[in-house]
């Protein structure tokens, strides 16, 4: 009893003793965020400016955009395009500004050709990248789906996993990145509210649209990296791209990108995939900076986060079809909670994301 007794006192000494841990990263200094990718397509260019939040601060990276910096890439042959964040008539941009530069001219990459990218804040700081290749890539085989049902909790009963083949080129080291994005018919193109006296809303409206509208909505979870280490030559036979929910029985459209990437590029993304993966176990690699392509022109000790990607791009179109026999799905109507739908209409505003005409291969 002695014994024991002893061992419950010096367990309670010993958690009287411990103190959060704090690993001491209190740098108020604001790092130079960088993410950027320059593709054979036409508006699959782009360029986002931030800075990242001090460490232990509650501050949101979005707070912290970079704005009216001097943007541009320019190419091995000595040509020049500039990038710009302001919302302007001619650019169709039409998004918050000092984060999403883009090119209004519609420039595209050439399969090899090397691109840089040059940055000058307002404050005069400049930062370039490494010169980047574009490397070319095969085009996707096919895609397709299978149905998968889940079980509560989860918010579907169902969903469809999706996957590509593709024909890996023999005798060369290839790697790829693949994601992907839905395209949807939008019915309701204006929100519109009615405040209070204290400033909450007291009624929402939606007005429909006047005519035809589609919206370009990412799919959160399609994101995947590959090497062609063990298949050089073959056929890259299901690799899985994303799901799509089941959330109801009319066609899913979806846009599969297969992108070309250069071997830095593939570690530095498989690294943030690695890192992003973390637990937060006690066994955990320690969070760290990630050694990307740019750097200060003027202060090499100065570190840039982020990299400035080139890629060929393969698109595939696939739609999904959700009418299923069983399971049914849990439908719930758009703005059928908290909105009045009002008779009138709204034109649609074409930006990046949202468009008047249909993407190719909509069948609907």
């Amino acid at each position: 009893m002695r014994l024991r007794y002893l061992y419950i006192l010096a367990f309670f000494s010993l958690v009287s003793c411990v103190e959060l841990y704090d690993p001491g990263l209190t740098s108020d200094t604001k790092r130079l965020v960088v993410e950027s990718l320059i593709t054979t397509k036409d508006d699959y260019q782009y360029v986002y400016l931030t800075y990242d939040a001090a460490y232990n601060s509650e501050e949101n990276i979005f707070k912290n955009l970079v704005i009216k910096a001097k943007v541009s890439v320019t190419d091995d042959k000595g040509n020049s395009y500039e990038f710009f964040d302001e919302i302007a008539p001619n650019n169709q941009i039409k998004t918050s500004a000092g984060y999403n530069y883009r090119s209004v001219n519609k420039f595209k990459a050439v399969v090899g050709r090397t691109y840089t990218l040059h940055v000058e804040t307002v404050d005069g700081k400049k930062y370039v990248s490494k010169p980047e290749l574009a490397l070319p890539v095969v085009p996707i085989t096919t895609a397709y789906y299978e149905f998968q049902a889940l079980v509560p909790p989860n918010k579907y009963k169902g969903q469809f996993n999706v996957f590509i083949d593709t024909k890996d080129p023999a005798g060369q080291t290839n790697y790829y990145r693949w994601d992907a994005f839905h395209v949807k018919e939008q019915l309701y193109c204006r929100e519109w509210y009615i405040y209070g006296s204290g400033g909450s809303v007291t009624q929402a409206f939606v007005d429909k649209c006047c005519g035809p509208c589609y919206d370009l909505v990412a799919c959160e979870d399609c994101y995947a990296l590959g090497n062609d280490r063990f298949t050089d030559g073959n056929t890259i036979k299901k690799q899985f791209i994303g799901t799509v929910p089941f959330d109801n029985t009319t066609k899913y459209y979806m846009q599969i990108n297969q992108y070309s990437m250069t071997e830095s590029a593939y570690k530095f993304w498989e690294t943030v995939r690695q890192q992003s993966k973390n637990s937060g176990g006690l066994f955990d690699a320690t969070p760290k900076s990630i050694k990307g392509n740019l750097q200060s022109v003027d202060n090499p000790k100065e570190e840039v986060l982020g990299y400035f990607g080139v890629s060929d791009v393969s698109e595939y179109y696939l739609n999904v079809n959700r009418n299923i026999s069983n399971p049914k799905p849990i439908i719930v109507e758009e703005y059928s909670i908290g909105f009045t739908k009002t008779t009138e209409c709204y034109p649609c505003q074409e930006s990046y994301s949202r468009k008047r005409t249909p993407p190719p291969g909509w069948n609907y």
